[in-house]
Formats: structure tokens, sequence, C-alpha cells
């Protein structure tokens, strides 16, 4: 087993209780998804590496229903990532475990799953889970944007302030209105580092130097470009939500703060352009 891959929670709301653990980790859900054969619906969070999955049971005949009538709510299970999931039952067979499936089943987060009985481990319900493939169509063609702003911030570990996200939930239509005079802001699905973005980039300005003087480039994201200086405008992200995303003008390996929040960039630049240019 390489790693404890979440914790399962069994909770009788899961509103009430994603708004509780959103408070207490300080973090968002990134998913939420029915899983019909188990009878549950599920929410997961992300704090740091470690992943919480809460559960509610949909149906009176779920696990999770008989769980909190009999122990209430709490911790439900510990699941464990694995590579080769059929290959470590038949370990934990040979080895005297009872398993609860003879084959593993499709669970939540699109993992094959199998469960450990606990009056074999030591009274804890133990979980095994393998990261299935994710179907050849891309996956963000299935996705809202309310999911794929959940998966950015899940794989990304970094928080999207809600200005920001409100533009991105904007119409094509809404957001091209944003451009003028020779200003480009990008839809979400051109979202990406400033590395990913121009780092490449050996022309007039050249900025292949700019991973060097932008010391949080990592964590600075572009949104939008600027054709006629062929500048563009990166917004800081934090793992938390921050008080100030600050917005930087960056041309060349060159760079300065002009906001200290995207409605400020945008405020600035509606009003009078030069004000957010180098």
């Amino acid at each position: 087993m390489n790693k404890i891959e979440h914790i399962g929670i069994a909770v009788s709301d899961l509103s009430a209780a994603g708004s509780l653990y959103e408070k207490l980790l300080n973090t968002t859900i990134y998913k939420t998804e029915d899983v019909p054969s188990e009878y549950v619906k599920t929410a997961f969070l992300q704090s740091g590496p470690n992943k919480i999955e809460l559960l509610e049971a949909s149906d009176d005949n779920s696990p999770i229903a008989k769980f909190i009538a009999k122990k209430g709510e709490g911790i439900h299970h510990i699941a464990f990532e694995v590579d080769d999931i059929r290959a470590e039952m038949a370990r934990l067979k040979r080895e005297g475990f009872v398993l609860l499936s003879e084959e593993p089943k499709h669970g939540a987060d699109n993992k094959w799953v199998c469960f450990v009985h606990p009056k074999s481990a030591g009274g804890v319900l133990i979980e095994l889970c393998e990261s299935r493939d994710f179907p050849s169509k891309a996956r963000v063609q299935d996705l809202t944007i309310d999911e794929q702003l959940n998966l950015f911030q899940f794989r990304h570990k970094l928080i999207i302030p809600d200005d920001l996200k409100a533009y991105f939930k904007l119409s094509d239509k809404e957001i091209d209105d944003y451009n003028i005079d020779m200003f480009a802001f990008y839809k979400f699905d051109e979202f990406m580092t400033v590395k990913e973005n121009v780092g490449d980039f050996g022309g007039v300005p050249d900025y292949r130097n700019i991973i060097n003087t932008l010391p949080v480039h990592q964590s600075c994201f572009v949104f939008a470009n600027y054709f006629t200086t062929l500048a563009v405008f990166a917004i800081q992200l934090y793992n938390d939500k921050s008080e100030f995303n600050e917005i930087y003008a960056i041309m060349g390996d060159q760079y300065k703060v002009v906001a200290k929040s995207f409605t400020e960039f945008v405020n600035l630049y509606r009003e009078d352009i030069s004000s957010v240019l180098f």
C-alpha cells in the first residue's frame, strides 16, 4: 500500500457537513458525486496532501445509513492507495484478511475499490483504492464550469478568488466584451501559469528568463495579454483564501504589481488602461 488515499466520514447531512469541513479545513469542496451501487452521496475536500471524503446515505439500505444508526456520525473508513488492487486483494487474502467483495467495484472519485472487513482489521473498515483510467474524451468536456474550477484548485492546491471565479463563469460574449484597445482577456481553458504561457517565448520581448526574475511564477496564472507591447497579466494564487491576489504586469523578464485583486485590475483597466501598463 502506497499511502492513505483518504479518510471517509459518515454524515447525516452532506450540505451541512460540507460547510462545516470547508470552514474547518479552510478550503472548498472540489467534487461531489453519487455512487448508486453503494447508495451513497459523496463530497471531497483536499487539505495539503490530505483528502477527506464525506458520505451521506441516499437510501435507508445504504451501509452509511446503518453505520450512523448504530454508531452515529464520524469516521467510517480509512482508504489506502494501491497500484494493483487485484494483486493487493490476493495478498491480503493469503494473509488471512476477509474481503467484502471478490472483485473490485467502481467507487467514487474514479477509483476501483474493495473493502476489508473490520473484524479482520482490528475493528477498522479499510478500503483499497486504485485509480481508474479516465476515458479518452477530455475530462473537462464532461464537467460544469464549477467542477472545472474545483478540479483546478484540487490539482494545483491553490484557491481561485471569488471575483475571478465569477469572471470565468461569464458567457463567451460577456468575456469578449472585456477586450478593448488590443487587450485580450482569457477564458478559463486558456488560464495557465506564466511559465506555460510565455516561458519559452524568445522573441521581443524575451520571456525566457522570467522564471528566474519572478520568484512566485509557479503560482502566477496569466489571464490577459496586451498585443501592442506583447505584455501579459497574471494573478497570484495562494494555498488559502487571501485578502489580496496581486496582479502582475509582465513584459519580457520584467514585472511589476499593478493591482491587488482581479476586481481592482478591471476597474483600473476600464478607467485608464495606461495605469496597468509599464
